[in-house]
């Protein structure tokens, strides 16, 4: 129990099955200099903790001298223990290494800390602890002369745009911006065994503390993953160095969505020689963890010249810091910054559904059809045959916008939303007209679609790249203008008007028809943007969808989708969603949001009504009723409400959304939280002088949905955090939406203006 030394040996194999582009990955490098705990136990470790103690690595700062090594290099790990010493019932003990590859140095491990705890002790760790100071806003490091590759608007990206980074397809990930990249087969992000991050739900190129890059990402822990099991035989914990690489792989979906992407074979993602990066581990992750979170601050871009990046990163273990990575370093070896500038100098033409200026910028899910499945929205369509018909009518315009002869016209979408589905799709669905049920589209009067005009991709055939455009007239004296008392056509309508020609087209691809079970059809999620206001003036509005991904598992259906809709000014509304075709029981087994951490209010605030004259809604958008209201609250203490309505079976939208499935619509449940938003700006500024736009315009807006409110439910509750609020009097709220105790909606970044 004094000090000693340990030389240990790693070959690079062909047959090792972490291999990227060669290579022995960063962490994994780390992690074979592993024999610490071998050289612990050989200096008398187990005689002092007798099997009552387990070890975790607290601390190391790691250095790279080289490129990683690859197939058919070995590295050389020289270690030593400096020290052991007790503090109460743990042991901890100091210890480094020097890698070396053929004689060369490769890595060194200095100021290593790691020790043998209880499971007490474990237990009290309190984390990570940041201060201000490591909060403070400071300026980044770029060069004077930077030039982005790339718009830097912020995005996210669901489970379906990691996969396509897996693939290595930029476009589906990121959307047609990246179209633009002269990349033949762009290097793709691990998976296998190396599969670390399922979404992301925030990627931000101009963020973060330092203002040149902010993302977070999240992985769901499964009892049974392949590093529990072995790490260790009887002490499931996850590998403090594997942490450290699923902070690198987040980091490296940030810097590919700022454009820094080549060749797979020719280009490699490896760390910057001659950096010190600390780690420091604070917290476990065990087999009863849920989630892991990673956030990732980028403080300094360059070129070396090829491009290079230092960061920061902290993670979490279900919402508890227990990791802090600093000066974590990537390069991507083989690129330089000419070689980006040609990647990204070919101006190629727009695909369709391209964001336009002041949209989301192409950071969300959208990608155009798959190549030979025919031609996006606004290109020269091979029309389809409308129901009943043998042959396909043209697509044409009346001189007012309005197509002349639409392939499905209101009479078929009335029948699809609330009569006998084969009048609107054909013979395929006509056990759907009387002895089985399907999933339909809202009916009047929350029917927003008035017809198709173009669609693309097989009828009764589930494949993505399916896309169709349709068309809903706005009218003037609409009963959602009243009811709204604003001269803006409501959120939740807008949102309905977007989503429901997704609706259409999961119907048209045949969805009904995978299950001999009937499915009911629910929105999931979304991210989008609002560009423009909705009047009684716009007249026609054009929505472009297309089906990006589908997906089957367990009997549930999950289809992506992008949503676009346009007047004839150009975009008012852009985003993406994801449904989810699902049986009767699978609906009744759901749990809601699991990792919801609600803040509710923790004592009783100002009670109140919400008005019922304007500038808030008449009675039939009048989505809450009684408003508990904490001016000072939240965790920014800009206001914190919770609203409250109690479930009246007999609600007009339980007759119209379903036609024989009656739920309450989610877009109804955002329009519930944009009602407390109002109430929050009203109780801070008074009378509106001005109209609100709630949401605020070219403001990226998330929701997520896990569960319905039926008739049958008791109480809807809305609770809502006030994150920012400035002096041009907007808004910015988080929040969820319970049903009888259950959160089963979350709001994210809504606003006001």
């Amino acid at each position: 129990m004094t000090r000693g030394r340990v030389v240990t040996t790693h070959a690079v194999r062909a047959d090792r099955w972490y291999l990227e582009e060669g290579r022995i990955p960063t962490a994994i490098s780390v992690e074979a200099g592993q024999a610490d705990l071998f050289l612990s136990g050989f200096l008398g470790i187990d005689f002092e903790t007798r099997g009552l103690a387990v070890y975790r690595l607290l601390d190391a700062v790691v250095s790279f001298h080289r490129g990683l090594p690859k197939v058919g290099e070995t590295v050389v790990y020289d270690i030593a223990i400096d020290e052991f010493s007790k503090q109460g019932d743990s042991w901890l003990f100091r210890f480094r290494f020097d890698g070396t590859v053929n004689g060369q140095p490769y890595i060194t491990m200095r100021n290593g800390v790691a020790g043998f705890f209880t499971a007490e002790a474990l237990a009290a760790g309190k984390g990570i602890v940041q201060t201000a100071l490591d909060r403070q806003q400071l300026p980044g490091k770029k060069p004077e002369d930077w030039r982005d590759l790339v718009p830097r608007e912020p995005g996210s990206l669901d489970a379906a745009g990691v996969e396509a980074l897996r693939r290595g397809d930029l476009v589906a990930a990121f959307g047609p911006t990246f179209a633009a990249a002269n990349v033949r087969s762009p290097l793709p992000l691990p998976g296998g065994m190396l599969r670390l991050v399922d979404h992301v739900p925030v990627v931000d190129p101009a963020g973060g503390r330092f203002g040149l890059g902010f993302v977070r990402a999240l992985f769901a822990i499964r009892p049974d993953d392949w590093f529990l099991v072995c790490h260790f035989v009887d002490d499931r914990v996850m590998p403090g160095t594997l942490m450290y690489e699923c902070c690198l792989h987040t980091l490296r979906i940030l810097l590919t969505r700022m454009g820094w992407v080549g060749e797979a074979g020719e280009v490699a993602w490896e760390p910057v020689p001659g950096v010190q990066s600390r780690l420091k581990c604070r917290g476990q992750v065990l087999d009863t963890t849920k989630t892991v979170t990673y956030e990732v601050t980028v403080k300094e871009v360059g070129f070396r010249p090829e491009p290079y990046c230092l960061a920061d990163a902290l993670m979490y273990a279900d919402g508890k810091p227990i990791v802090e990575i600093t000066n974590m370093s990537a390069r991507l070896t083989g690129a330089s910054r000419e070689g980006l500038g040609q990647i990204w100098s070919g101006a190629k033409r727009p695909l369709p559904l391209t964001p336009s200026p002041g949209g989301r910028g192409g950071t969300g899910q959208d990608s155009p059809p798959p190549a030979g499945e025919g031609p996006g929205v606004g290109s020269a369509l091979s029309p389809l045959p409308a129901a009943g018909e043998g042959e396909g009518k043209g697509v044409g315009t009346d001189g007012g916008g309005v197509s002349s002869r639409p392939l499905y016209d209101p009479a078929s979408i009335l029948a699809f939303s609330n009569g006998n589905p084969s009048e609107a799709f054909g013979e395929p669905y006509r056990p759907f007209d009387r002895d089985r049920v399907i999933a339909r589209l809202p009916g009047p009067p929350f029917q927003f679609l008035d017809r198709v005009v173009a669609v693309t991709g097989e009828p009764f055939v589930l494949k993505a790249g399916a896309s169709c455009e349709a068309e809903y007239d706005v009218p003037a004296d609409a009963w959602y203008f009243a009811e709204g008392r604003s001269e803006a056509m409501p959120f939740a309508v807008l949102l309905e008007v977007a989503l429901q020609p997704c609706g259409w087209l999961a119907a048209y691809c045949g969805s009904a028809l995978t299950s001999p079970e009937d499915l009911k059809f629910r929105n999931l999620g979304g991210k989008a943007t609002q560009l423009r206001a909705v009047t009684p003036a716009t007249g026609t509005l054009t929505v472009a969808a297309t089906m990006t991904n589908v997906s089957k598992s367990a009997g549930m259906v999950i289809q992506h989708y992008t949503m676009r809709v346009s007047d004839r000014a150009g975009v008012v509304y852009d985003g993406t969603t994801y449904f989810g075709f699902f049986t009767k029981a699978q609906l009744a087994d759901q749990v809601g949001i699991r990792e919801a951490k609600v803040p509710w209010p923790a004592a009783a605030g100002e009670a109140g009504e919400l008005p019922r004259e304007a500038p808030f809604p008449g009675p039939m958008m009048r989505m809450v009723d009684r408003i508990d209201w904490h001016p000072g609250g939240g965790a920014k203490g800009l206001g914190l409400a919770a609203g409250r309505i109690a479930v009246d079976p007999g609600f007009w939208f339980f007759q119209a959304h379903f036609h024989q499935d009656p739920v309450w619509p989610g877009s109804l449940g955002l329009e519930s939280f944009l009602q407390v938003l109002k109430y929050a700006a009203w109780k801070r500024w008074g009378e509106p002088t001005k109209p609100w736009h709630a949401v605020a315009l070219n403001r990226p807006h998330a929701w997520t949905y896990r569960g319905q409110v039926l008739p049958s439910d008791g109480e809807v509750a809305v609770v809502l955090e006030v994150t920012a609020a400035d002096a041009a009097r907007r808004l910015t709220a988080n929040g969820f939406l319970t049903v009888d105790g259950r959160v089963i909606y979350q709001m994210t970044d809504f606003t006001l203006e």
